[in-house]
């Protein structure tokens, strides 16, 4: 089901670069001394995801209640990504977390329907007994941290209470481990300034018809996307993977270039991925009448990953929501919305660097016109699938 709480942070940090936040998360698990808990879509078969499995297997077996969520079906997808010669590999280590008193979910949702079509949890959390925790769009592996472009933020406060009590809910603990996983973190301070959050999550799952996947989804996380889009009066700055938005998303970024809002949207290139260019077919179906409207989009050959939107420059989102119907109607997905002045002027300044990074292209009126004839046969034919791929 849905969750919409207002909290608080005393510190809030974006990382945008990644080295910073690998270093953060490393060190996180590495000073570890009660407990780490870290959910992730899919865990790397390489160099990053092998460093955080030793790193994880370390802790549990020096005491450390170590709990990891992944989700089934994106592991799956992520066997894509990798030789599969590493496959084994990881599955032995995860093996040997767990054989040293560690936690290992992998995460699939109840309704039998909705693990069918790749239903899952695509929320990315980790939190220590330190009281910081990290919160975006970063999968432990090569691409979140050595290629792709990716935004997280780092918190401290009572917001990381509450993202651990998600995590832990996710990895389906009992509200008596929950509760006492909690006890560890340190009181926050209470002259500290702090920064109003709004932490919003939803599950697909909880809120489909009987003939899900047919019907509406009712999902909350995205109505509150499209109010944010709707406020927008000047500006309306979005990132995703692929932006091949819901209904009520592609109707709310139409309604925007009607008012007059400048819309600009970064994704990536259909190269990104190297192993598929399906997902960007479904988005680039939508490219015609986005751009039509009077919006720019951009693409990012090495991969954009980050899930952004900034409103006028003075209200910001933040977390794992790519504008697709995987997030609407699929996966369990939770955002952080901000209007603190520093924070939103931090993302302003991010997106001006997104504006002039040579890898992001921008589409020419004559970008269809280039594709290769195959391609664009493509497209035609997976018009009717674009709501699945």
């Amino acid at each position: 089901m849905s969750s919409i709480r207002e909290s608080t942070a005393t510190r809030l940090k974006v990382l945008s670069n990644r080295e910073e936040e690998w270093n953060l998360r490393m060190e996180m698990v590495n000073s570890a001394q009660r407990f780490l808990v870290l959910t992730t879509y899919y865990f790397g078969n390489d160099e990053r995801g092998g460093k955080m499995a030793d790193a994880l297997l370390a802790a549990a077996r020096r005491g450390v209640r170590v709990v990891l969520v992944l989700d089934r079906f994106g592991q799956r997808l992520a066997q894509n990504l990798s030789r599969p010669s590493q496959r084994p590999w990881l599955q032995e280590r995860l093996r040997e977390i767990a054989e040293a008193g560690g936690l290992v979910v992998h995460y699939s949702p109840q309704s039998l329907r909705h693990r069918l079509v790749g239903g899952g949890v695509h929320v990315k959390i980790q939190v220590s007994e330190g009281g910081v925790a990290v919160f975006g769009s970063s999968n432990i592996a090569h691409h979140s941290f050595a290629q792709w472009n990716e935004v997280s933020l780092e918190l401290e406060g009572d917001v990381v209470a509450h993202l651990l009590r998600e995590a832990c809910r996710f990895a389906r603990l009992s509200d008596d481990e929950a509760v006492a996983l909690a006890g560890f973190l340190p009181v926050p301070r209470v002259s500290a300034a702090t920064r109003r959050l709004r932490y919003v999550r939803e599950d697909p799952a909880g809120r489909s018809g009987r003939f899900f996947p047919f019907g509406t989804v009712h999902n909350r996380l995205t109505d509150e996307l499209v109010n944010l889009m709707d406020s927008a009066r000047r500006s309306l700055c979005i990132a995703s993977l692929y932006c091949k938005p819901a209904p009520a998303l592609k109707a709310a970024l139409l309604r925007a270039c009607r008012r007059g809002v400048d819309v600009e949207i970064f994704h990536s290139h259909r190269d990104s991925l190297g192993v598929t260019q399906f997902p960007w077919i479904a988005a680039s179906i939508q490219y015609g009448s986005v751009l039509k409207a009077g919006a720019r989009i951009y693409e990012n050959r090495a991969g954009e990953h980050s899930k952004m939107l900034l409103v006028d420059d003075r209200e910001v989102a933040v977390g794992s929501y790519n504008l697709e119907h995987a997030a609407h109607d699929r996966l369990i997905e939770a955002m952080i919305f901000s209007d603190d002045v520093e924070t939103c002027e931090h993302f302003r300044a991010l997106f001006e660097t997104m504006r002039r990074n040579p890898g992001n292209a921008a589409l020419t009126p004559v970008w269809l016109s280039e594709l290769p004839l195959q391609l664009q046969v493509k497209r035609w034919l997976c018009r009717p699938l674009q709501r699945w791929i």
